[in-house]
Order: structure tokens, then sequence, then C-alpha cells
């Protein structure tokens, strides 16, 4: 059966207060700490990649980008194929996204996944598809600020550092999977890419 997961109103109200208060998006470090550098806001980097990603402001229904500075050239590699297979998916009303049906299982080299640093069970560890999960949690702000339903969404054991407390969103291939579906009367699309080797920048747009 498939789970449900609706956020309440303190949790919602929490959390949004959280996001509004955080002037930075941290920058995830090899050992799963933030990083203390500076990083740009939300705000600042949304138009000069909606420009890049030849989008118009009024077509976009959510942006969310995340910094993967500091990250291995391993987790670099899974982040961007990740970001390539769930980049212009589209959803119908009331049609619903699975990351892992369309990401597929990263559990396995033959995939060409390759081993970076993952959590398991509140540790960090190295892993087939490490840094899959930062593509989901940006993915889940997008689509969060878009308005999507979320269906299905679980939370790291362990804080992440590329987004704030609260706001991630955990895949493990065939255990937990990240589901949202499209509530609206008109297609949505994912655009999802990687700049300048360092930024996960996605939103979700009118189709």
């Amino acid at each position: 059966m498939k789970k449900s997961y609706t956020w309440t109103a303190p949790v919602l109200a929490s959390a949004l207060l959280f996001a509004a208060l955080s002037p930075v998006v941290p920058v995830y470090a090899a050992n799963g700490t933030a990083d203390e550098t500076i990083q740009p806001t939300q705000a600042e980097l949304r138009e000069k990649y909606l420009d890049k990603m030849d989008l118009k402001s009024k077509d976009v229904l959510g942006f969310y980008y995340t910094s993967m500075n500091g990250s291995t050239d391993a987790r670099k590699h899974n982040i961007k194929k990740a970001i390539k297979r769930i980049n212009g998916q589209k959803l119908k009303q009331n049609e619903t996204f699975s990351y892992n049906g369309t990401v597929g299982n990263s559990n396995i080299s033959e995939d060409g996944w390759q081993k970076a640093g993952a959590i398991v069970n509140g540790q960090l560890v190295e892993d087939y598809g490490g840094g899959i999960c930062q593509v989901s949690s940006t993915l889940f702000n997008a689509a969060n600020e878009a308005g999507m339903t979320m269906v299905e969404r679980h939370g790291h054991s362990k804080t992440v550092g590329y987004v704030p407390a609260g706001m991630d969103a955990t895949v493990a291939y065939g255990y937990l999977d990240f589901q949202f579906a499209n509530p609206f009367d008109e297609k949505v699309k994912i655009k999802a890419k990687t700049f300048d080797n360092e930024h996960v920048v996605i939103a979700i747009v009118r189709a």
C-alpha cells in the first residue's frame, strides 16, 4: 500500500519559517557537515539560472538550488546522472512522479553508479549512488514551492548540510521513495541541470 504523508499546519509553518530565516544554503562537505562558506541565496541565483535554462518566470511554479561544492568526483557523477534522468519528466493532472521509478536502482555498479558518501543508519558510508539524495531533496523543495501534493517522503537519519533541517527527502531503492502528484489541471514538467560543476538546479514549470 502506498504511504501518504501530510504536513500538519504547525510542522509546515515551522519548516517555512526556518527556510525563510535561513539566508544561505549550506554547502555539503565530504564528512556530511555543513561548510561555513557563504553561499548565494535562492533569490540571487533564481533569475540567473532561469535565464540559463531558457525559462520564463511566469511559467515557473517552483525553483530550488543546492550546492555540491566540496563533493568528490564520484558524488558529482552520481548527482549529474540522476539529474539527467529526471530532467524533462512531465506530469498530467493527478499523475504521480516516482523518484526511484525514474532514476532506477542506484545501488549497483552495472548501471554506471559510483561509490560515494551516503548516510546509512545515521552513519556516513561509501556506497553506490551516494549523492542522489541531494537531487531528491532539491526536487522536493522545488516541488513543495510549486504546490505539488506530497505522496511519499522520508527524512534522513542524520542531518544533511545541503538543505535546511526537515527539508530533505532521502531515497533507497526498493525501500524508501520520494513521490509527489500534480494537483493542477495543466501539465507540469521537471527541468533539472547542474551548473559550473557546483550547483544543482531544479524547477517545476508549466508544460
